[in-house]
């Protein structure tokens, strides 16, 4: 007896000893698309380790693109959901693996006094309108990255809010008071996977705002962060704006791009040399098996 308890502490010891450290996925807002995702990727990749390296993995739940890419850098997640842009200019680890997932829309909401089109504030007369963004969001890094290919959109005014039904509410309003000052607001950026358009944004404002358009080809000369292209034309279905209306006749014309995985191989320096193999292999194996059904 004493024998087969030895054998069974050298056992547990060993399979310790060979188990991966927890994969760590960082996602965004609770019940979001990002946290879905993350789940059934964690769950693929946990599922195919559970002979040769058992691990766990652990869902966080983020503030989005910008707050991943930074934990990815400091090493508190292994994974991250993130928009392609976010991506592609935010200095991510030099050694990841990016995998593309589902397409994300950017939709141009505003109010009844705002901009139809995205693309008109390029022009001067438009240079003191406001956008409404909320900070660290992922529209914040879409609008950086539009000003860093076509100059007339660099210096855009955005004003930022807590979180979106502030600046839901500023957009529909038309205007907001910063410092004492009004500012006139011509609308308000957000990206989202079609037909996830938040209640912040969509319950409170349905009657006071509208989804315009982005007509701006510029941007399509932007590239991700495997060298493909950014951006791309698309247009927005109507069943995908929620109870907003939309401005056109047909669907909204804006751009897409997609959300992707990133993967941080430094991972792998942690896992015990001769399970490297099996963990790289589930991996691969289970964030592609979950995309596949996502784009």
């Amino acid at each position: 007896m004493k024998k087969m308890l030895t054998a069974m502490v050298l056992l547990a010891i060993s399979t310790i000893a060979l188990a991966a450290p927890p994969l760590t996925i960082c996602t965004g807002g609770p019940t979001g698309a990002y946290e879905a995702l993350g789940t059934s990727v964690g769950k693929s990749i946990t599922e195919k380790l559970k002979v040769s390296a058992p691990t766990e993995f652990v869902v966080l739940n983020t503030g989005g693109s910008i707050e991943n890419g930074e934990r990815l850098t400091n090493g508190s997640c292994v994974m991250a959901v993130m928009q392609a842009d976010a991506v592609a200019g935010r200095g991510l680890p030099r050694d990841i693996k990016v995998t593309n997932a589902h397409v994300e829309a950017i939709y141009w909401i505003h109010g009844k006094d705002g901009l139809k089109d995205f693309s008109d504030l390029a022009k001067p007369e438009n240079k003191d309108l406001g956008i409404a963004v909320v900070t660290g969001s992922g529209s914040y890094v879409t609008i950086q990255n539009f000003g860093a290919v076509d100059e007339d959109y660099k210096d855009l005014n955005l004003i930022p809010f807590e979180d979106w039904e502030f600046a839901a509410e500023a957009a529909a309003e038309g205007n907001t008071r910063i410092a004492g000052k009004q500012v006139n607001i011509a609308g308000m950026l957000y990206v989202s996977r079609p037909g996830f358009l938040p209640g912040a944004i969509t319950n409170d404002y349905s009657r006071d705002l509208t989804v315009g358009e982005v007509t701006e080809d510029a941007f399509t000369k932007a590239t991700d962060f495997n060298g493909n292209g950014l951006y791309y034309e698309c247009s927005i279905k109507r069943g995908d704006t929620g109870p907003l209306e939309v401005d056109s006749w047909g669907s909204p014309d804006t751009l897409c791009m997609n959300a992707q995985v990133v993967f941080n191989n430094d991972y792998l320096n942690n896992v015990p040399a001769t399970e490297v193999r099996a963990v790289k292999k589930a991996v691969l194996q289970g964030t592609n098996q979950i995309l596949r059904n996502a784009r």
